[in-house]
């Protein structure tokens, strides 16, 4: 029963309801339901004091406007006659009142408060806060002192001066309530133009995820975005139909390490931790992984890369993998590899019996007299076949790759070697050779292709130095590694040559127009070389200031 007057109560003074789900009219008839409760409580308090007032013509007068105040706004549309009703409706109930406190005498002194519903009326919805301050001052005045201009006994100073806190008090609270709904019309206009910014902010961001997967759904890659926890956000549909390759024919629903993900070898399975996701996932940021994907019908090379994203606070938020299918050009470089191996092994075996040939001729030569003339001739012929044979070994290790056959060697003698075996060739250029090595420098390498190595650095050293510069050879042993440096004092490499230097066949522009012979493979089969034993090179240089090669080799882990 308690709950069901406490629910009723609101109801009947008119806060049952929002005020914003309810249209104009509403409102108003809402607005209107507490001043005419007030009037029917004075009414039952009259009715208990003194019946008598409702003998009287002005207080039976004042019930009347009171009723009729609540007509206009349940009549007349508020969108058409919204301006008229705003003064009528409160003019009314000023009327009212000052009829029901006119002819309930002394009875009903504080009816004149009820005064404040109207003019909160017109102070809450202000569209004229001047008028509106003035209507509300005079309208409360009418009502404290037409009493007493009705009872010209009573008519003094005294008695007009004395109800004069009323229409001052009911003048603030008209201030106040104008004040207030300002304050909130403020805030409404600014929240507006908030909600119409983030409306806007709402469009602009479905605009542009629906560009960003018109996107996504375009490129010819394969498009994983997987979050810190390694969930997929996102998978493009290529990315799907690659996914679709690895998916073993007996595991429907397959794990990471269950996927066919294969090396560069189509052959043996990546482990887990290396797989492109994987490693997306652990936080590793990389470029071109290759693998293969799919069994051995439908096999696709892919090259793989992830970038990691970072959250508002820098913090890791996930990553970005992207699969590039790069079949046909693997497949294509495999066949110009396998070209290459075929062609230079050709080319090796009849070069190989030419200076053999050429050797014997040679020593015949030695022998016959007045031969100087054929002797110098096939010397010539000598050095360009040893020359040609060089690049055909030159073709032939870059087609097949270096293999690495590790042992226990000492790297100071492999130095040694080389520069020996450099020597005639720089002193007739007139370049000096340092060997800055130690006496012995043990580690556990392949000594013919660290040799190999040395001897593709050292003779681009002297094809691209000058008579009276020098090249010192230096090696040591630091943290584990053994780290060799070919230091020239040469004509140097510019910043944009460096970053092809080590590219198959790259020759920079000034040495391909000069007489300086090569087909650009040295320094990539030195890099190919050092690689393979976990190794790795790297150059400074400048123009006009030398060049420094630096290799650096496990000095016990090997290949």
């Amino acid at each position: 029963m308690k709950d069901t007057l406490l629910r009723l109560f609101p109801a009947l003074i008119g806060a049952g309801r929002q005020l914003h789900s309810l249209d104009e009219g509403q409102r108003a008839v809402a607005n209107q339901r507490p001043f005419l409760i007030a009037v029917a409580f004075a009414c039952v308090i009259a009715l208990l004091v003194s019946p008598g007032v409702f003998s009287e013509g002005l207080f039976l007068l004042g019930l009347t406007l009171a009723m009729l105040s609540r007509l206009p706004g349940a009549v007349l549309s508020w969108q058409t006659f919204g301006p008229l009703l705003y003064w009528l409706i409160p003019l009314l109930q000023f009327a009212a009142i000052a009829a029901l406190r006119a002819g309930g005498g002394d009875v009903l002194l504080g009816l004149s408060m009820i005064a404040v519903f109207p003019v909160i009326w017109l102070a809450w919805f202000a569209r004229h806060p001047a008028a509106v301050h003035a209507v509300n001052f005079a309208a409360s005045l009418v009502i404290v002192w037409l009493p007493i201009f009705l009872d010209q006994d009573r008519l003094t100073v005294q008695t007009l001066a004395a109800p004069l806190l009323i229409p001052v008090l009911l003048w603030v609270v008209g201030m106040f309530t104008v004040n207030v709904s300002q304050s909130i019309d403020a805030q409404q206009d600014e929240l507006r133009i908030k909600d119409e910014e983030l409306r806007e902010a709402v469009a602009k961001s479905e605009e542009h995820a629906q560009l960003l997967d018109a996107v996504i759904e375009t490129v010819p890659v394969g498009v994983v975005v997987v979050d810190a926890e390694g969930n997929d956000k996102l998978m493009n549909s290529h990315q799907r139909k690659l996914h679709e390759l690895a998916i073993p024919e007996d595991v429907p629903d397959p794990r990471e390490d269950q996927l066919l993900i294969f090396g560069r070898d189509k052959t043996t399975a990546v482990p887990a931790p290396e797989r492109p996701v994987r490693r997306a996932i652990d936080g590793s940021s990389f470029t071109h992984q290759l693998i293969w994907m799919g069994d051995h019908h439908r096999r696709r090379a892919l090259s793989a890369s992830a970038s990691g994203m970072k959250d508002s606070a820098d913090a890791p938020a996930g990553s970005v993998i992207v699969f590039n299918d790069v079949t046909e050009l693997v497949e294509a470089l495999e066949a110009k590899d396998g070209f290459l191996h075929s062609v230079t092994h050709e080319l090796r075996t009849p070069l190989t019996s030419i200076l053999g040939y050429i050797d014997l001729a040679l020593e015949e030569t030695e022998s016959m007299p007045s031969s100087e003339t054929l002797n110098d001739s096939l010397r010539v012929a000598e050095r360009n076949a040893i020359r040609l044979l060089a690049l055909v070994s030159d073709l032939l290790a870059t087609a097949s790759g270096p293999t690495i056959e590790v042992r226990t060697a000492d790297l100071a003698v492999v130095i040694r070697s080389s520069l020996d075996l450099a020597r005639p060739q720089a002193e007739a250029a007139g370049i000096t050779l340092v060997d800055g090595a130690p006496q012995a420098l043990w580690g556990v390498f392949d000594p013919d292709r660290m040799h190999q190595v040395l001897d593709n650095l050292i003779s681009n050293a002297i094809k691209y130095s000058s008579a009276g510069d020098s090249i010192t050879v230096e090696a040591e042993e630091e943290g584990g590694s053994l780290n060799v440096r070919v230091v020239d004092t040469g004509r140097g490499i510019t910043e944009e040559e460096q970053i092809q230097i080590f590219d198959k066949f790259f020759r920079s522009s000034n040495v391909r127009e000069s007489t300086i012979p090569g087909l650009g493979l040295g320094l990539a089969i030195a890099k190919g070389v050092v690689e393979a034993h976990h190794g790795a090179i790297s150059v400074d240089s400048a123009p006009g200031q030398g060049t420094t090669f630096i290799v650096t080799v496990p000095a016990s882990a090997g290949a």
